[in-house]
């Protein structure tokens, strides 16, 4: 795609955002020094921000843009608040946050807090503290609505009108699908200061079906209303860039070791036990979906071909199987740059059917191609031909979505606060 040639303005840019969790710090800050990180911007739990001082310092000098996750909607819920985000200097060790917590100039707010925290620690942009409506959570709209204007008087008192604010709303994916109450929701946020949305939908992810894309892409489009960009958060796959390709969203962030989907139905009851961690596990492009590093191993010693299909042989990435295995984030990383890269130079008018045939399709041809493989272990045929199916279906009911939308007006792009543009000539070719 690099020999075509813009004759007006350049297409619309898709963004993407990357989560730096605790355990990555040290991958995202070899990936910086090699300049391998091409993000529109990082975003950093709260809880995680001192044991990140460091990177967060050199992203900084670079003109990275820097987000703040506050965490909030986990530390206001019973299955979350006693976890990992009780390390944010305004979280309670011992109960889940109030209402009370959210009114601002009091003893026991956490508006303040958040604005000096952000302002602190040079922080561009902060996801505004907001809840997980579900259920009979909707009460929170309200308090969470207050509190994003209270924010922005924060920080503008405080020194921080630099800092711009992304809109956080968190639903579960039967609310988004609910017409009369995102039509609602729309009503609600219009006017607040904000410089985008962030849509967080539990139980939709990458793993989503073609009519689930549609469902959502419909449900998506009201929120064009609001004139910001829209950001699709932890969401990854051919998921993300569907709805980025039509045209429905601006971007979508993810993370790495999986953080690509949003299952939040537990967060309402009591945190239980369990849990512990999982295999290492390498995105396979090819089956739009993660494998294990382990089974990935095997399926190379057993398949000659396998290794032609899916080994990485791109010496700006991997150079080889062995360093693709001992590294998946960073060799999924430079794959989901590629794949950007070049719907970025697809006008907006055909980008949809670009994304049909150049992606989608071709992924699906190499499922299709990966379930008739000899010598495969049986455990990655069958989730070969399991993808195969799925993005069969998946391409003909996006087909369908492109018809029944049509060529709309794309979301607003998703462009680097001014703050930094200005101050770092490095970012002034992303206006």
């Amino acid at each position: 795609m690099s020999n075509i040639v813009h004759l007006h303005r350049r297409p619309r840019q898709i963004a993407h955002y990357l989560r730096i969790g605790f355990r990555e710090h040290v991958l995202a800050d070899r990936m910086r020094a090699e300049n391998r990180i091409t993000q529109l911007g990082l975003i950093f739990d709260a809880c995680y921000v001192e044991a990140k001082g460091d990177l967060i310092q050199d992203l900084r000098s670079e003109g990275r843009q820097l987000i703040l996750d506050t965490n909030v909607a986990e530390q206001s819920v019973p299955g979350r608040f006693e976890g990992t985000v009780s390390n944010a200097p305004w979280a309670r060790k011992d109960s889940p946050l109030e209402r009370d917590d959210f009114k601002a100039a009091t003893n026991r707010s956490v508006i303040e807090p958040i604005a000096r925290f952000a302002i602190s620690k040079g922080f561009h942009t902060i996801l505004s503290p907001s809840h997980y409506l579900s259920g009979d959570q909707l009460f929170w709209l309200d308090v969470d609505v207050q509190s994003c204007e209270a924010l922005r008087y924060a920080l503008d008192r405080e020194g921080g009108e630099h800092i711009g604010i992304n809109y956080s709303l968190v639903l579960d994916n039967a609310q988004i699908k609910d017409v009369e109450l995102v039509k609602h929701l729309v009503v609600r946020l219009q006017g607040l200061p904000i410089s985008a949305l962030w849509l967080r939908v539990s139980g939709f992810g990458a793993d989503a079906t073609g009519a689930g894309v549609d469902k959502m892409a419909r449900a998506v489009l009201h929120f064009h209303e609001l004139g910001v960009p829209i950001i699709m958060d932890r969401l990854g796959g051919l998921t993300a860039l569907a709805l980025s390709s039509f045209g429905v969203t601006s971007g979508h962030t993810n993370g790495l070791k999986g953080k690509d989907g949003n299952q939040l139905s537990g967060w309402l009851k009591p945190r239980g036990s369990g849990g512990g961690g999982n295999d290492r596990a390498v995105f396979v492009a090819g089956l739009d979906r993660r494998i294990t590093v382990k089974e990935m191993k095997a399926l190379f010693d057993a398949s000659p071909t396998a290794r032609t299909i899916y080994g990485c042989r791109d010496t700006a990435c991997c150079r080889n199987i062995d360093a693709m295995l001992r590294e998946p984030e960073a060799h999924h990383l430079r794959e989901q740059q590629k794949t950007l890269a070049n719907l970025g130079q697809v006008p907006e008018a055909g980008r949809p059917d670009y994304y049909l045939d150049n992606c989608l399709e071709a992924i699906r041809i190499k499922a299709e191609r990966s379930a008739r493989l000899k010598k495969a272990p049986d455990e990655f045929l069958k989730k070969a031909e399991k993808a195969t199916i799925r993005l069969t279906r998946m391409k003909t009911a996006l087909e369908q979505t492109s018809k029944r939308i049509g060529q709309i007006p794309f979301a607003p792009e998703a462009k680097l606060p001014s703050s930094i543009t200005q101050s770092n000539p490095i970012n002034r070719k992303n206006p």
